[in-house]
C-alpha cells in the first residue's frame, strides 16, 4: 500500500516540477525584420525591441537565436514553421499564431520636406502624391490606408528603409511613410549624409494611431513564458532602462 502511495507521490512531484519549469527552456529561434533600427540593429544584434525580447526570454531561461529576413518575409518564415517566434507582429495581419502581450509601440507618420509645404491632414490628402512606404505598410497600417493608396501608380514599398530619407531629401518623392525613429536613424546614417543634405527640415504628419506590436509564437506555453518574462522585465525597471539606452533617438518622439 505504502509503495503505491509513494509512487503516486513521486509522480505528483514530477508533474509539479515539470510544470514549474520555464516552457521549452532552451534556444528559441526568432525571425526578425532586419531593417528596423533603432528597434532592431541587425548587424550588432541589439536594439530597443531586440533587447526587450531577448531579456524577457532570458528571465524565463530561454536563449534567443535571431534569424534576420526582410520585414515582408517574417510572417512567411513563421508560417512555414522555420522559426519558433516572430517579432513585430499584429493580430490584424491574419497570421495564425499565439500572440504575446504588447511589448513595443511604433509611431508611424507621413513625412514630407518642409520646403515643399505639402498639406496632409487626412489619408485622402495622399491622393496624387508619390509615396515610399515600408514593406507591407498596407497590411500593418490597416484597410483605410490601403484604400487611400490603392490605384496610386506612384505608391511603392521598400524593404530597405535607408532609401526613404535619401529619396525624400533628394526631392524624388513627395511622402515617406515610416516610424519616426526609424526614419531619423537612417537620416543620420553616414551613407545617407554623404549623398544628401540631411539638415533639411521635415514635417511629420500624424495620420496614424500608435501601432502596437506583439511577438507571435507557435507554442502557447512558450508565449505564456515570454509574457511572464516581459511582466518581470517591466516590474523590475529593466524595461525602462532598455528604452533609456536608446533615449536620444526617442527624445523628439516623446514630445508628441
Amino acid at each position: 500500500m505504502w509503495s503505491r502511495h509513494r509512487s503516486a507521490l513521486f509522480l505528483l512531484a514530477a508533474v509539479i516540477v515539470t510544470h514549474s519549469r520555464p516552457a521549452l527552456a532552451d534556444e528559441v529561434s526568432v525571425v526578425i525584420g532586419f531593417s528596423l533600427p533603432p528597434y532592431v540593429i541587425a548587424d550588432e544584434n541589439r536594439g530597443m525591441e531586440y533587447d526587450i525580447v531577448k531579456e524577457a526570454l532570458a528571465l524565463e531561461g530561454h536563449t534567443m537565436v535571431p534569424q534576420y529576413v526582410p520585414l515582408g518575409r517574417v510572417a512567411k518564415v513563421m508560417e512555414a514553421g522555420r522559426a519558433d517566434a516572430a517579432l513585430t507582429q499584429r493580430v490584424e495581419t491574419g497570421l495564425t499564431a499565439n500572440f504575446s502581450d504588447i511589448y513595443i509601440v511604433y509611431r508611424n507618420y507621413a513625412i514630407t520636406l518642409a520646403s515643399r509645404d505639402i498639406t496632409i491632414d487626412r489619408l485622402g490628402d495622399l491622393a496624387g502624391k508619390s509615396i515610399l512606404a515600408f514593406q507591407n505598410a498596407t497590411i500593418y497600417l490597416g484597410p483605410e490606408f490601403k484604400a487611400a493608396v490603392a490605384g496610386n501608380p506612384a505608391y511603392r514599398e521598400e524593404a530597405k528603409q535607408v532609401s526613404q530619407p535619401t529619396l525624400l531629401f533628394l526631392g524624388r518623392i513627395d511622402v515617406v511613410i515610416a516610424d519616426r525613429n526609424i526614419f531619423s536613424w537612417f537620416a543620420h546614417h553616414s551613407d545617407v549624409a554623404a549623398k544628401v543634405d540631411v539638415t533639411q527640415p521635415v514635417r511629420y504628419h500624424p495620420l496614424f494611431p500608435p501601432t502596437e506590436y506583439r511577438v507571435a509564437f507557435h507554442d502557447p506555453a512558450l508565449r505564456d513564458s515570454f509574457n511572464r518574462g516581459l511582466a518581470s522585465l517591466r516590474s523590475s525597471g529593466e524595461y525602462a532602462r532598455i528604452v533609456a539606452r536608446y533615449s536620444p533617438l526617442m527624445a523628439e518622439e516623446n514630445k508628441q
